[in-house]
């Protein structure tokens, strides 16, 4: 039983340790990008982002000062929100706006799926209750507006240079 009990402890540290250096990437590489807090693009002297791991770490140490219901619920309603429903209007908004991008995928009888998973999302987001539904709507509407200052200051979409949209991004 000690045994056993030591290998489950062990797996559940390392599957954590993987997903932390994992999740610590993606501000990282959205950073190197031009898209993120530059601060989060600088690399360790033994090649790992440690600002990133030390704030996604951070993160991680401060969910666990709460219930885990709550931390479940308030990343379940940000998710929903940001990932499941966006991916959903950016499919639309894409067909509609970009027909001559290449798809190499093709919705069967659209926009019907996307309207059923819409549903579904939906219906799950306004289950988690309101408290959550607020926390959610929060975090996308602050992304948003960060996204928008950005991007104003970038001459990115929505907002022109003068010759048209910038096609890359420079610093």
């Amino acid at each position: 039983g000690v045994l056993l009990s030591l290998m489950i402890l062990w797996t559940a540290f390392a599957s954590i340790f993987a997903l932390l250096l994992g999740y610590s990437r993606i501000p990282y590489a959205a950073a190197l990008d031009g898209n993120f807090f530059r601060p989060f693009a600088r690399l360790h002297r033994h090649g790992f982002p440690h600002v990133s791991l030390l704030v996604v770490g951070g993160m991680a140490v401060l969910a666990s000062l709460f219930n885990l219901a709550t931390v479940i619920n308030a990343l379940m309603a940000a998710r929903i929100l940001i990932q499941f429903v966006g991916q959903i209007f950016a499919v639309a908004l894409l067909r509609t706006y970009r027909p001559e991008v290449q798809r190499p995928f093709k919705m069967w009888l659209y926009p019907l799926p996307g309207l059923v998973a819409l549903a579904g999302w939906i219906y799950i987001f306004v289950s988690t209750g309101a408290r959550y539904i607020f926390y959610g709507t929060a975090v996308l509407a602050t992304g948003i507006m960060v996204y928008l200052v950005v991007a104003h200051r970038r001459k990115v979409w929505p907002f022109p240079a003068p010759g048209g949209y910038a096609t890359q991004v420079t610093e």
